[in-house]
């Protein structure tokens, strides 16, 4: 177990985490054991470069949508 280990991370970050922590009713240790256990997406999110894969509909060509190619009450 080590004990009093540190982080290097922006300051901007560790108030972030402070007020969420806060927010929760939790402190600083605890929040992070909870994203650490309940954070399945965490390997995801560890490289930059993994963007995830969105589902794409590709319906062809298109042009522009008019209020006549719904409705027939134009003459």
């Amino acid at each position: 177990m080590l004990m009093g280990m540190g982080l290097d991370i922006s300051a901007s970050t560790e108030t972030r985490l402070a007020a969420k922590a806060r927010e929760l009713g939790l402190s600083i240790d605890a929040l992070l054991e909870r994203l650490m256990n309940d954070g399945a997406d965490l390997a995801a999110c560890a490289s930059p470069d993994a963007i995830p894969e969105l589902p794409a509909w590709h319906l062809g060509a298109h042009s522009g949508f008019h209020r006549r190619d719904i409705y027939d009450d134009l003459g």
